[in-house]
């Protein structure tokens, strides 16, 4: 993956860990849990998820999810080092294959020892369907170049190690670990294999040769130096900037950024919903479109976090005629937690979020209810009736990859790109518990939508014309340029 990519996604997760980190250092034992906490913790996640997963069992039989537990508590046999602990957790939610059932406690432990100075193992890898390909130098010799392609890590070969990942990582489906192992490899090679002063990597060379490199840990400021030391020519792209722009020759682009308020919107004041900007930012990006005279629109969700639906909206309302919907069935499980969690919000009885707070407060703890989904209206204001065409990659999440299942169910887009590592059908729109001794943040999906198409397939969104992402190395945007040659060529 990029740099910026990598650093992102390690410094949202030392932020999202932050607090927990703290947690376990003012615990009065410093590193461990005692067998009786230990137990009881295990039990409270087990019963907590029954109550609030929407859908616990859809993946694992009750029978298969109880002789799991049951293992893992057979496991603790006396004090259990917190570390060990956390990634027991870890294993025992990775065990349901739902990618939105997770916690990041283990994820503490690595920025607890990073932030002390630890070493990790500096690999920045893509993923070219099954294979794992090197895109930084991971050191400063000649071995091991960028486009290099990884057969072992430490010893495992690569399907061995993706399966002892998969242990520990939430994920839907193979694509999904994936793209999780691409964005954060150096920290799940510290979960895998633990503190390593150096690990051995098996790799075929771009040029065909069989290497084998032993590549030394090193601080996180040690590899982000020798990265920007020894940079790799890429595509200059800011996934979150939100853009727009005559392409010329009648194709116009945007780039939304993300469907939420950014930091710099917010303001001082911080407040985690402000629309405004982001509303403005369309309407004038549908002004200048209208006023290009283009008749093809590419919008471009490469990389995209995805967000709020209200956001997205915004820019689906301007490209239909007719009133659309989100999703075509919406299910939520009223648990204790997340009836508590949705009493006290306030919103519009209109919107998604309004009547789902309503029925929440009407239901049964434990009850699974289905949600009316609101039709959102078209928006004539600079509408836009020419072609549109998406961009996606398997990093378009979230709500990005549902509005990109959205426009492709209702006909209004060409999707272009590569399958998407998330699933516009899914178990999602998370809440959180924490557990009493731990106090491991749990994460769960209160909610199942099911894409507008009806389909439940577990799958990404599955583009219409694939392209393949640039080569390593490249410094073209092959991807985005592949698609004005095709939308060129459909005229």
């Amino acid at each position: 993956m990029n740099i910026t990519g990598l650093r992102n996604f390690l410094f949202a997760l030392l932020f999202a860990t932050a607090s927990a980190v703290q947690a376990g250092n003012a615990d009065p034992c410093g590193d461990c849990l005692s067998a009786q906490d230990a137990r009881e913790d295990l039990r409270a996640l087990y019963e907590g998820l029954q109550q609030e997963h929407v859908d616990l069992f859809a993946r694992r039989s009750r029978a298969e999810y109880d002789a799991k537990i049951t293992a893992l508590l057979a496991r603790i046999d006396g004090p259990v080092q917190r570390a060990q602990f956390n990634l027991t957790l870890h294993e025992a939610l990775a065990f349901g294959n739902v990618g939105h059932a997770k916690t990041e406690a283990a994820m503490a432990d690595v920025f607890s020892h990073v932030g002390n100075g630890g070493a990790i193992i500096p690999l920045s890898v893509v993923y070219r369907d099954a294979a794992m390909l090197t895109d930084n130098w991971a050191g400063k010799g000649a071995a091991l170049p960028p486009g290099s392609r990884i057969t072992a890590l430490g010893g495992l070969s690569l399907p061995e190690f993706e399966a002892q990942a998969r242990r520990i990582i939430s994920a839907d489906t193979t694509r999904l670990l994936r793209a999780q192992i691409e964005l954060g490899l150096p920290a799940y090679l510290y979960l895998v294999f633990g503190p390593r002063e150096a690990l051995r990597v098996d790799y075929i060379a771009p040029d065909g040769t069989a290497g084998s490199h032993n590549v030394a840990g090193m601080p996180l400021g040690e590899m982000y130096a020798l990265q920007d030391a020894r940079r790799v020519p890429r595509p200059d792209r800011k996934a979150g900037a939100r853009i727009y722009r005559d392409l010329g020759d009648g194709v116009f682009y945007l780039q939304p950024g993300p469907f939420s308020a950014t930091g710099e919107e917010r303001g001082e004041d911080g407040a985690a919903y402000f629309i405004d900007p982001f509303r403005d930012f369309v309407r004038d990006a549908f002004a200048a479109l209208a006023a290009s005279g283009a008749r093809d629109l590419v919008i471009d969700l490469r990389d995209n976090g995805g967000g709020d639906a209200s956001f997205s909206d915004l820019i689906i309302a301007r490209l239909t005629n007719r009133p659309f919907r989100y999703s075509a069935r919406y299910e939520v499980r009223a648990g204790p937690n997340t009836k508590a969690a949705w009493a006290g919000r306030e919103s519009d009885p209109d919107t998604l979020g309004g009547r789902i707070k309503a029925t929440l407060a009407s239901a049964a703890d434990g009850e699974r209810v289905t949600i009316a989904v609101p039709e959102t209206s078209p928006i004539a204001e600079n509408a836009f009736d020419g072609r549109v065409w998406v961009l996606v990659n398997r990093h378009t999440y979230s709500n990005a990859a549902v509005i990109a299942a959205l426009m492709q169910d209702l006909g209004i887009a060409t999707i272009m790109g590569e399958e998407t590592a998330d699933l516009p059908t899914t178990y999602g729109a998370v809440e959180r518990f924490s557990l009493p001794h731990s106090g491991a943040e749990i994460i769960y999906p209160k909610a199942y939508m099911v894409r507008p198409s009806g389909s439940e397939e577990v799958r990404g969104v599955v583009p219409d014309f694939l392209i393949a992402p640039a080569p390593v190395g490249s410094a073209h945007d092959r991807m985005l340029e592949t698609a004005v040659t095709q939308i060129g060529l459909t005229r």
